[in-house]
């Protein structure tokens, strides 16, 4: 199959999935007028999406911005307000990259999200991917881009499977070069009639949607009214905002990681992927990178676990706590005598990172 071919059946396909399994997500359809605050939306999303399911991130998301509801109540936070406010996400580095990145908005930029790709990435913690991200879904600027789930689709249809270790042939600037491709196809494509956002939307049995509204929405939000998973579409513009939408969701929901589903995806029943259930490795097992740690009732547990673990016990004791009472309530085993100076090494780092202080003897999140 020549390539242009390969390129419009997937475009085709794509969007045609995408008008009856879009997924409703309160970071998306956003009604906002003011291009820096959808962006900062957008922003809040994608830093939580980076290593936290979508189904958490959903319930946070809308607690961190009824928190923080604008960039510069963000920008304008201590570190353990927003330690506070992001309990239950994990990995709190993120947290304090994201309030600083609303920090450099609004003091180098004079508290106007850039849309400029180059100036995008000069903030410190936003890569290409997250760049481009913000440009696609808050501003409506075509950015071609990769992250997991585009690499996986693309690789998968234009390449190959990846290899049986989870490596893959092509690098990604092979990929962005198709994503560009793909990009400038699906934006040609004849889109169906514009939306409304609050159009009715037809029942299934017992009067509910197939597809439920948000709970909740925030101010400026779209209730999402699509109709899909039962025969029906939804009606949206082919652009830039739902392209990547469209592929994100193909990732998450068909073509993942360890078990595709080949039986429900397009792709495969036009024949247009290069990877199938045939060819498709099974993943080998492979050591994880040594990580610094040690046995906690029989039980390896790194180091970086239980950073989190002391974060979680000081968000709930603001009061803070002695090192012999922080130690028993986060290791099972714990021994002043045997334990002291590994807690203590984990401790000075947590507080070189700003997340703990410590005053007359006792640990609490610093400020």
């Amino acid at each position: 199959m020549r390539r242009k071919e390969r390129i419009s059946g997937f475009v085709e396909a794509i969007w045609q999935w995408y008008a009856v399994s879009k997924r409703p997500l309160p970071w998306r359809d956003s009604v906002l007028g003011n291009d820096t605050e959808r962006a900062y939306r957008i922003l809040v999303s994608e830093v939580m999406l980076q290593q936290t399911q979508v189904e958490r991130v959903k319930v946070i998301y809308i607690r961190f911005l009824k928190e923080f509801p604008t960039l510069r109540s963000l920008a304008e936070a201590s570190n353990r307000e927003v330690i506070l406010a992001w309990r239950g996400m994990g990995y709190n580095s993120r947290a304090l990259r994201l309030r600083d990145a609303a920090r450099r908005i609004q003091e180098e930029f004079n508290g106007i999200f850039p849309n400029d790709l180059q100036a995008l990435e000069s903030i410190k913690g936003l890569g290409h991917y997250t760049a481009a991200a913000i440009r696609n879904f808050a501003f409506n600027l075509p950015t071609p881009c990769i992250d997991t789930n585009i690499r996986r689709i693309l690789h998968r249809t234009f390449v190959c499977p990846e290899r049986p270790d989870g490596t893959w042939k092509k690098d990604d600037r092979y990929l962005l070069k198709i994503a560009d491709e793909v990009l400038e196809a699906a934006l040609a494509a004849s889109p169906p009639r514009p939306p409304s956002p609050l159009r009715p939307t037809p029942t299934g049995e017992g009067g509910v949607s197939s597809v439920q509204r948000q709970t909740s929405p925030l101010p400026g939000q779209v209730e999402w009214h699509g109709r899909g998973g039962q025969g029906g579409e939804a009606r949206f513009p082919h652009d830039a905002r739902n392209w990547h939408a469209a592929l994100m969701d193909f990732g998450s929901l068909v073509q993942t990681k360890k078990n595709p589903k080949w039986d429900q995806c397009p792709l495969t029943a036009r024949t247009l992927m290069k990877a199938s259930a045939k060819n498709f490795p099974k993943s080998q097992f492979r050591s994880p990178n040594p990580e610094h740690g040690r046995k906690i009732v029989g039980r390896f547990v790194p180091d970086r676990v239980v950073r989190g673990r002391i974060v979680e016990v000081l968000r709930d004791t603001p009061s803070g706590l002695s090192l012999d009472a922080l130690g028993r309530r986060i290791a099972a085993d714990w021994s002043m005598v045997r334990h002291r100076e590994w807690l203590e090494t984990i401790l000075a780092r947590l507080q070189r990172d700003a997340f703990v202080a410590q005053k007359h003897r006792r640990y609490r999140l610093a400020d």
